[in-house]
């Protein structure tokens, strides 16, 4: 006879073992993760309330952009940037790709050529000043001053006196210089909002400012009357305090340049480079004698120089400084110049000179090497991590970007 299938009955259920010790922690975390998430939506909530202003669709895009945007364009090729231009356009690099300002006109382009904003502008002597996030437009002499970032404009407003300097910290704070109707200067201070807290009155004349990166101190270097002739006043100040951290006076000098560093400030003036720490204390000066400065440019806190050594303008001599003071390149070269731009990477170039009718690209071991476009004027150089934009009038394309 067949065999009856037989079945096991299981009476209950079969519980598995648990280690307490690893339940309690599970426990805790489980504790944990839903009290960050109290603490998330109560932020959310906080946000959606006291900032619901500043939350468009606008700035969302700008968020994203952020995110896919590198600040700086190595290995990257450019491709050719048209544009209509003049003889009083400027360029400057700004977040991978091109800046071109003109007295009529601001425009923005990507390293494709792509224009991504074009806005119109009425000003006499446009001066373009970049950042780490911001660009920073005034009008020389005039009123009015913006802020752009790689998409849009920011803020577009007029000061009530003349913009004689401004400069613009990494976030976005900045230090304006103007000219008050009673022949007094203004130093003001404005915060990441780009809010007016903080003004400063001064008898002297001032010619130059910088703004540290974090946006807590600023240089002001000014051009005060002696005797005989004129001394330069350099003032360290910090945000919100009224007595300048320390005051240093350079007798028989005048400032023409002042920019941040990392570690400080450095101000170029006829005579001499000076290098301060960020509480405006001189670490180093670099004298200029035995040559005319006739042009300069700092970049990263490297200084780019070009000085006449003989009477008739055929010899110059070029000397570019590390941000330290020290010195990255001391040469003489027997060409008339017409301008000098600081390399943004060292490596690469020292810095480019502007001829009448061609870019030198001068190394660090003092080797030369020269583009000549086919035809028209050369307005501007603008440094690329590889090479360099030649600007034209009407276009700008990248040249030395063999390497």
């Amino acid at each position: 006879m067949p065999q009856k299938e037989k079945r096991l009955a299981v009476a209950g259920k079969i519980e598995p073992e648990v280690n307490r010790y690893y339940a309690r922690i599970a426990k805790r975390y489980t504790a944990a993760g839903i009290a960050a998430l109290f603490l998330f939506l109560v932020y959310l909530g906080g946000v959606i309330v006291f900032a619901s202003d500043s939350i468009t669709t606008e700035n969302l895009s700008y968020l994203v952009r952020d995110f896919g945007t590198a600040a700086d364009e190595s290995a990257r090729d450019f491709g050719r940037i048209v544009y209509n231009g003049s003889s009083d356009t400027t360029f400057a690099w700004f977040r991978g790709g091109l800046s071109v300002c003109g007295p009529d006109s601001y425009r923005y382009f990507d390293k494709n050529g792509l224009s991504v904003i074009s806005d119109p502008l009425n000003w006499s002597d446009p001066v373009l000043v970049p950042g780490e996030k911001y660009m920073l437009l005034f009008d020389l002499g005039g009123t009015g001053w913006a802020v752009y970032n790689q998409l849009t404009g920011i803020v577009s407003r007029e000061s009530d006196e003349r913009i004689i300097a401004a400069d613009i910290a990494s976030d976005g704070s900045l230090v304006m210089v103007t000219r008050s109707r009673d022949t007094r200067y203004v130093v003001s201070l404005y915060n990441a909002a780009f809010n007016q807290t903080m003004l400063n009155y001064k008898d002297s004349y001032v010619l130059a400012a910088a703004i540290s990166g974090d946006g807590e101190q600023f240089l002001v270097a000014s051009a005060v009357p002696s005797s005989t002739d004129f001394d330069c006043e350099i003032e360290v100040c910090r945000r919100g305090e009224e007595t300048p951290l320390t005051t240093d006076i350079l007798s028989h000098a005048m400032p023409l340049m002042a920019r941040a560093t990392e570690s400080g400030f450095v101000v170029l003036c006829d005579s001499a480079v000076h290098y301060y720490d960020t509480y405006g204390v001189r670490q180093k000066t670099v004298s200029l004698a035995g040559m005319t400065l006739k042009y300069a440019d700092i970049l990263s806190g490297r200084v780019a120089m070009v000085g006449q050594v003989n009477a008739l303008g055929s010899e110059h001599r070029i000397l570019v400084l590390d941000s330290d003071g020290s010195t990255l390149c001391d040469e003489v070269l027997r060409q008339r110049i017409a301008g000098v731009t600081m390399g943004r990477n060292p490596s690469d170039a020292v810095c480019y000179l502007r001829t009448n009718d061609s870019v030198i690209r001068m190394r660090a071991d003092g080797s030369f090497e020269s583009y000549a476009p086919d035809s028209g004027e050369i307005i501007g150089v603008v440094p690329l991590s590889s090479g360099a934009l030649l600007c034209q009038k009407a276009a700008a394309w990248q040249i030395f970007a063999d390497d």
